[in-house]
């Protein structure tokens, strides 16, 4: 495990869950683990690896070419998700480059989805970002990295969103593959959620409430990410998609994205809080007292509540949720 050889056949779900009472130095191997990894995989499509980078006395963790083009890289594995601050950083590094010049940064923590929304803010989009889903799926093998940062790149180019979850795109194509009555008797639904952390806690409801229907649960990449990130899938011929929208702050935007997601045809469930908060209202005051302390790692406490959560209630409080459950369900009836 400590040598160089055993490091050659290790994958990154390998390092996903932390051993009972490790240290830090577990930590600063997995990092360097994840920086092999990502070296190799680039590597092997010649993509021109340069890492630990040090020009004037800044730190840039590495760059790559594709073609004629050059990325600088940053690459991350956190105990939680990648903060807005993060992402200034490194688009601060990339500002002060060649103009043109793209950062690409990977994330096997994630993002906030503060993080991701601040990018947008900014007067230029430079950034590309990749997710813990996508490095795996490249790790995996379901994609290579060059056709991701090609796919990711269009997606940035043609909707200003430095995001673009690679599970969506491997759907698209699965679906384009379907004959078109495989595709009429089995649709599956696209249900958007904001982060990567809201995502394991939808997917536990709807196993809850019994839902058979074909669905993916796709994390958006940030509250302002939702609303494009439909318009690409019906663009694309994907007749159901649902989104799970949280309050924004600027009610002028809220109205925006929700007009937005109106006008697309979106069947949409329009929460009063985020959903971890939205499901802590639904667990008894016992088990909210019992796990508030526990650790809350990517999402942890929002599976908790959802896997005990009081789901008759749930389901009566929120009709906009309930209305989502039953066309899930009756295109579920409908395949039967």
């Amino acid at each position: 495990m400590n040598s160089e050889l055993d490091l050659e056949n290790l994958r990154l779900k390998d390092w996903l869950e932390p051993p009972q009472n490790i240290d830090r130095v577990w930590f600063q191997k997995r990092g360097r683990v994840f920086e092999k990894i990502l070296n190799d995989m680039l590597s092997k499509e010649q993509m021109e690896p340069r890492t630990s980078m040090r020009p004037s006395g800044e730190e840039i963790d590495g760059s790559f070419a594709i073609g004629e083009s050059f990325y600088l890289l940053e690459a991350k594995w956190h105990s939680s998700p990648i903060p807005a601050s993060s992402l200034y950083a490194f688009k601060g590094k990339v500002d002060g480059k060649l103009t043109g010049t793209i950062g690409v940064f990977f994330s096997m923590s994630d993002y906030s989805k503060e993080a991701v929304d601040a990018l947008l803010y900014g007067k230029e989009l430079n950034l590309i970002l990749f997710g813990h889903d996508d490095l795996i799926l490249i790790d995996e093998g379901k994609i290579k990295i060059r056709e991701a940062m090609r796919v990711k790149r269009r997606y940035a180019s043609n909707y200003g969103q430095p995001f673009y979850p690679l599970k969506t795109y491997l759907s698209e194509l699965e679906a384009s593959s379907e004959d078109t009555t495989a595709r009429d008797q089995g649709a599956s639904w696209s249900i958007l959620v904001e982060g990567e952390s809201d995502v394991g806690a939808i997917e536990i409801l709807l196993g809850r409430c019994g839902i058979n229907a074909r669905y993916n649960v796709v994390a958006a990449g940030g509250q302002l990410a939702v609303a494009q990130l439909a318009e690409h899938l019906m663009s694309n011929n994907q007749r159901h998609v649902a989104a799970i929208v949280t309050p924004i702050s600027d009610a002028e935007l809220q109205h925006e994205q929700i007009s937005k997601l109106i006008d697309l045809g979106v069947e949409i469930v329009e929460l009063k809080h985020g959903v971890e908060d939205w499901l802590d209202n639904y667990v008894s005051a016992e088990y909210h007292n019992a796990t508030f302390m526990l650790t809350n790692r990517n999402g942890k406490m929002a599976r908790r509540y959802a896997r005990n959560a009081d789901i008759e209630k749930l389901r009566s409080d929120n009709p906009t949720f309930e209305r989502l459950l039953q066309k899930l369900q009756g295109d579920a009836e409908d395949r039967l």
